[in-house]
C-alpha cells in the first residue's frame, strides 16, 4: 500500500514522503479500514516539526483519524464487521491507503455521508465533546469561551455551545473568520491582536467573567483564561498552538512558551471555586476506552440529528498532503483539513 511518511523534521515539502509499504495486520480488536479519507490536525504539525513528543521514532506515518470501509476484523470484534462504512480514530498510522484501529475507536456512518465529512469528525468532535459534554458540563446561559474558535475543534465546539444554549465568546485571526462565526450565531466573535481579550470580556459580560474557557493555545493565554473565570468556572486545555513553531522545531521558542505557563497553586483556584483540566486524546484512549467511544458515538449523533455539522476548509489528494500541513499550519484554514485518498 501507499501511505505518507514523515521521514525528517522540516518543512512539508521536506518532512513528508509518499512510499510503498506493507498494509497492517488487524490484531485482536482491531479493525481494517480501506482509507478514503484523513483528516489534518495539529498534532501532526507538532510531529512534523519535531514538537510532539508522543510520536514514533522517524520515520513513521502519522494521522489520528481516518474514514472508509471495513475490510478485515480481527478476533474478539463483535460489532464492527466486514463492509461497514466508518470514521475511526487511529493511534499514528492514519496517512495511508489502508489503516487499523480498535473496534472501540469506530463508528459506522450512514450510507449518505461523505467520506471526507466523515473524515472531519472524530479528533475536533472527541475533543470538542469532551470539553462541552462529556468531563464538564455546560448549560444554557453559560458564558463560554473559545480560543481558535474558526479552526476544526473551534468549530465544533461553537456549534456545541450554540446548540446548549450558550453565550459563545470567541477568539479568530481575521475579520473573515469574524464574520463566518457571525453568521454561524456566534455573540461575541473577536480579533485577537485588535482587542484587549480580557478587557472585552469583562465589558461585554458585565464583568460578570465566563463559566468555560476552552483553550488550544497554551502558554501565557492559560493565565488569562484562569482570571477571566467566574467563580465555579472551568478552564479546558486542548492544545499549544501559540508555542508551534512556523516551520520546524525551535526549542528556543518552544522554551519561552513554556515559561509563559502560569502555575496555579491549587489553593488559588479552591478560593474562587475555579478548575482547570486538560484533555489528550491520545491519553483518553489508552487509558479510559469507554469514554472515547462514549465520545465519538455522542459526536456523530450530534451530527446525525443536524445539532451539529463539520466544515471542511479544504480537501486535497493524497499526492498533495504536503500542501495540506501548509494550509492548516499557514493558520488561515477556516474548519477543516482532510486529505482523500484513491
Amino acid at each position: 500500500m501507499k501511505a505518507v511518511f514523515i521521514e525528517r523534521i522540516g518543512l512539508p515539502d521536506e518532512a513528508l514522503r509518499t512510499r510503498e509499504c506493507p498494509a497492517p495486520v488487524p490484531l485482536e480488536g482491531q479493525v481494517l479500514i480501506d482509507v478514503r479519507a484523513f483528516g489534518v490536525n495539529f498534532a501532526d504539525i507538532l510531529a512534523r516539526t519535531g514538537m510532539y513528543f508522543d510520536a514514533p521514532r522517524m520515520p513513521f506515518i502519522p494521522g489520528y483519524e481516518v474514514s472508509g470501509s471495513v475490510i478485515a476484523v480481527g478476533d474478539g470484534c463483535h460489532r464492527i464487521k466486514e463492509g461497514d462504512r466508518v470514521a475511526a480514530l487511529t493511534d499514528f498510522g492514519g496517512y495511508a491507503e489502508q489503516a487499523v484501529a480498535p473496534e472501540q475507536s469506530v463508528v459506522c456512518i450512514p450510507d449518505e455521508m461523505d467520506f471526507a465529512d466523515a473524515a472531519a469528525i472524530p479528533v475536533n468532535g472527541v475533543t470538542a465533546q469532551l470539553a462541552l459534554r462529556g468531563l464538564t458540563t455546560v448549560i444554557p446561559g453559560d458564558r463560554v469561551l473559545i480560543h481558535a474558535a474558526a479552526g476544526g475543534v473551534g468549530l465544533m465546539a461553537v456549534q456545541i455551545a450554540l446548540d446548549a444554549g450558550c453565550e459563545v465568546f470567541g477568539t479568530v485571526s481575521s475579520e473573515k473568520k469574524v464574520e463566518f462565526l457571525r453568521e454561524m450565531g456566534m455573540q461575541h466573535p473577536m480579533i485577537h491582536s485588535r482587542v484587549d481579550v480580557e478587557t472585552e470580556v469583562r465589558r461585554l459580560s458585565d464583568d460578570q467573567g465566563l463559566d468555560l474557557v476552552v483553550d488550544s493555545l497554551g502558554g501565557a493565554s492559560l493565565a488569562s483564561g484562569i482570571r477571566m473565570l467566574a467563580p465555579s468556572g472551568r478552564l479546558v486545555s486542548i492544545g499549544i498552538a501559540s508555542m508551534t513553531p512556523r516551520k520546524t522545531r525551535n526549542l528556543v521558542s518552544a522554551g519561552f512558551g513554556l515559561l509563559k505557563t502560569p502555575f496555579f497553586h491549587p489553593y488559588s483556584l479552591l478560593s474562587e471555586s475555579r478548575s482547570y483540566m486538560g484533555i489528550n486524546v491520545k491519553r483518553i484512549a489508552e487509558k479510559r476506552p469507554q469514554v472515547l467511544a462514549r465520545s465519538l458515538d455522542d459526536i456523530f449523533d450530534l451530527v446525525g440529528q443536524g445539532r451539529v455539522r463539520p466544515h471542511l476548509d479544504s480537501v486535497y489528494p493524497m499526492a498533495e498532503c504536503a500542501k495540506a500541513h501548509e494550509r492548516l499550519h499557514g493558520r488561515g484554514s477556516i474548519g477543516k483539513v482532510v486529505v482523500t485518498v484513491g
